[in-house]
């Protein structure tokens, strides 16, 4: 007999992070229901304007993940959100064959892969959120600061959060508390 449980999916899909898209999804089947899913993680602004308006469950709990996501962000934790959507099987075959399709053309593949992910990552419902310290390589801030001690302009890109942004600054020497 059969461990229940362990269980095991397919993957159908992959749905590639961009910096553009700050999301990544997979489309599985789950082989013990047939069922196909779709799994989502990214950004908290980018995937709340994906959920589900109608579903007044995932609102209520999009309120209380959002008050502990914004309070990791403010301790400079790097946050995101996870989603999740069952597919029907009609609707993804007939998405998978244009999905197919597009990551064939030669012409306007980007779009078009876009556009495909645009329409099946809607309509999702919140599981959780995660809240990871992404530390920095030894002796950046020691860098940073020899760098600015030469006159060396130092910009530095991270996430979509203000307050991770603010965090990493400090951890990184490129801010002090005169300048916050």
């Amino acid at each position: 007999m059969k461990d229940q449980s362990i269980l095991e999916y397919e993957l159908l899909n992959t749905l590639e992070f961009t910096s553009t898209r700050k999301r990544m999804s997979v489309i599985l089947r789950d082989r013990q229901s047939s069922q196909i899913l779709l799994l989502c993680k990214g950004a908290d602004s980018i995937i709340k304007a994906r959920l589900d308006p109608n579903d007044n469950e995932t609102g209520k709990f999009m309120r209380l993940t959002q008050t502990h996501v914004d309070a990791f962000a403010n301790e400079g934790l790097r946050t995101l959100l996870l989603a999740k959507k069952k597919i029907d099987e009609s609707y993804y075959q007939e998405w998978n064959i244009k999905f197919q399709l597009a990551l064939g053309q030669v012409i306007g593949k980007d779009e078009k892969i876009n556009a495909l992910n645009e329409e099946v990552e809607t309509g999702l419902k919140l599981v959780g959120a995660t809240a990871i310290e992404d530390k920095l390589q030894e002796e950046v801030q020691e860098t940073i600061v020899a760098f600015k001690q030469a006159g060396i302009k130092v910009w530095v890109l991270t996430g979509d959060k203000v307050e991770t942004a603010i965090n990493v600054g400090f951890a990184a020497g490129l801010l002090n508390s005169q300048m916050v």
